[in-house]
């Protein structure tokens, strides 16, 4: 797990790096959008959590308790993230004025943009946490270490490629683009883990 956090972490370094680029007021709109998005996402990071635990009891003993498990805790942080995303997207700007001011214009702007893209996707980052954690109690690392992996080229090519061809709207769509890519590997291999298993 600490190693899977650490590739993750690479990719926002890198993130970073192309954001600095763009100028101050990118800067402190990412970095706004940041303490709003942390807030908007802790509680899909904690389902995740608890589907580590649920699976980790129920292995070698019930497994279709473990797939109702994920099924229903899939219903309902899929039905928060939609929740917090809508209201990042309706509300963005005044979430944002809250650190930076209502007088922040350009940066209220940019920190709207980057919530409407990022919360647009949270229902995939949400099942990217079930999916990683649920694999993760099963005992199996090595696919989700492959998506921490994904998630890194993903956000690179973001912050990289898109950043330089769409500006701040490119750094803002490297997120959901390593969320997506994450969560493409985690969710064959569940359920494939799944099939063998019953």
């Amino acid at each position: 797990m600490a190693f899977q956090m650490s590739i993750i972490a690479i990719g926002s370094l890198m993130l970073q790096f192309a954001l600095n680029g763009l100028g101050a007021a990118s800067v402190a709109a990412y970095t706004a959008s940041q303490k709003i998005e942390s807030i908007a996402t802790m509680p899909l990071g904690s389902f995740g959590t608890a589907m580590a635990t649920y699976a980790a009891q129920n292995y070698g003993a019930e497994i279709s308790r473990i797939r109702k498990g994920v099924f229903q805790c899939i219903l309902m942080s899929g039905s928060f993230s939609i929740l917090s995303g809508a209201i990042n997207v309706i509300a963005g700007s005044q979430l944002t004025s809250i650190f930076v001011g209502s007088q922040e214009t350009e940066v209220l702007s940019l920190s709207h943009t980057y919530l409407v893209i990022s919360g647009c996707f949270y229902f995939a980052l949400a099942l990217l946490f079930i999916y990683r954690f649920t694999l993760q109690g099963l005992g199996k690392s090595f696919i989700p270490t492959v998506a921490g992996i994904m998630e890194l080229i993903m956000r690179a090519v973001g912050a990289l490629v898109l950043t330089g061809a769409f500006g701040f709207a490119g750094a803002c769509a490297s997120n959901p683009l390593a969320w997506i890519g994450a969560c493409i590997p985690l969710a064959c291999s569940y359920y494939r883990t799944m099939k063998k298993l019953k």
